[in-house]
């Protein structure tokens, strides 16, 4: 790449895979982070993203992770294999959820949440979600 304001990155996957189990976001995107140890005593990293001005409303979403991980190892002994998982929750996603290995995105309006304006239905909306793209 001769620009020097252009970028680019080569990924180069291991695993054969239908191109509907991959996914990529960019875009000008803030996040929080945090990690879920395995019962293995392993440790995920976390990440959250969505647009800038919606990074604030990200908390619920994910603890709401945790606790689907947590869950999903006490109820059936799976253990989550890659080290990352992220989620990104856009504005303009025209679906509800889509589940890529590592990689879900949601639309904004099931992973957000203020306490100054959710409901309990919608913090009950977001957990069932996120838990059930991780499953």
């Amino acid at each position: 790449c001769e620009d020097a304001s252009r970028h680019f990155a080569v990924f180069q996957d291991p695993f054969a895979k239908p191109s509907y189990l991959f996914a990529i976001v960019a875009g000008d995107l803030g996040g929080i982070e945090d990690t879920f140890t395995t019962m293995s005593g392993r440790e995920v990293k976390l990440a959250v993203f969505s647009e800038t001005q919606n990074v604030s409303k990200l908390g619920h979403a994910m603890l709401s992770l945790q606790r689907s991980m947590k869950w999903d190892e006490e109820r059936f002994g799976l253990e989550y294999d890659l080290d990352v998982y992220n989620v990104v929750a856009v504005n303009d996603f025209n679906m509800g959820a889509m589940e890529n290995k590592g990689l879900n995105i949601f639309n904004s309006s099931l992973t957000l949440a203020s306490p100054d304006t959710a409901t309990d239905d919608d913090y009950e909306r977001i957990e069932g979600v996120i838990g059930h793209e991780y499953f």
